[in-house]
């Protein structure tokens, strides 16, 4: 252990090693609050429906041309479904798995690979 320099400003804690707490640090009066996401904006939200909705209808004009069209259906309604959830219900890995099947299921056709990724990003962004 170093003994620090009585000269040198104190900026703040240095810890290492063992297991703390905020009430190990904090000192009498000390108010401590956990991080935590920020509840999806709404505006973030909507725009996601909007993307969600476009792509819909360009995966019903193109269902022709994708063998799995129910199936991506079915993707892009879990991945608005997730980020609509409540903060505490939301499963992140649920919407990473459908957005990779999403992105196999919509490579035939190459203007609805492109529409999903300002959804995964938005997605993303919300989760």
């Amino acid at each position: 252990m170093s003994t620090p320099d009585p000269s040198a400003p104190n900026y703040g804690t240095v810890i290492s090693g063992g297991t703390f707490t905020g009430s190990n640090i904090g000192g009498q009066g000390a108010v401590f609050q956990p991080g935590q996401a920020p509840p999806a904006g709404r505006e973030e939200l909507e725009r996601l429906r909007a993307q969600v909705a476009a792509l819909l209808a360009l995966v019903e004009q193109h269902a022709a041309e994708l063998p799995q069209a129910r199936q991506a259906r079915r993707d892009l309604e879990e991945v608005l479904a997730e980020a609509e959830a409540a903060p505490g219900e939301r499963d992140p890995a649920r919407v990473t798995a459908a957005l990779d099947r999403l992105a196999t299921r919509l490579s035939p056709v190459t203007a609805l690979a492109t529409a999903l990724g300002p959804i995964a990003d938005l997605a993303s962004a919300l989760l």
